[in-house]
């Protein structure tokens, strides 16, 4: 249950900066920003993962 609660955190800070980056993108091209953002939205998922892993296997696991 943590390793969701944790993922669900760092989706949140990762898509919060991916909305960023696409709205600076976007005072050139709209429609490259919205290609930004997809495919920023599909790599915050990924490093997301993978980054509740490690902290669930480093941290939490660890303490139990």
């Amino acid at each position: 249950m943590s390793a969701i609660l944790i993922f669900i955190v760092f989706v949140l800070i990762g898509d919060t900066i991916a909305v960023g980056i696409s709205a600076l993108v976007e005072r050139f091209s709209n429609s490259a920003s919205l290609l930004v953002f997809f495919a920023l939205f599909a790599v915050v998922f990924w490093v997301a993962w993978k980054a509740a892993v490690f902290v669930t296997e480093r941290f939490i696991l660890k303490q139990s």
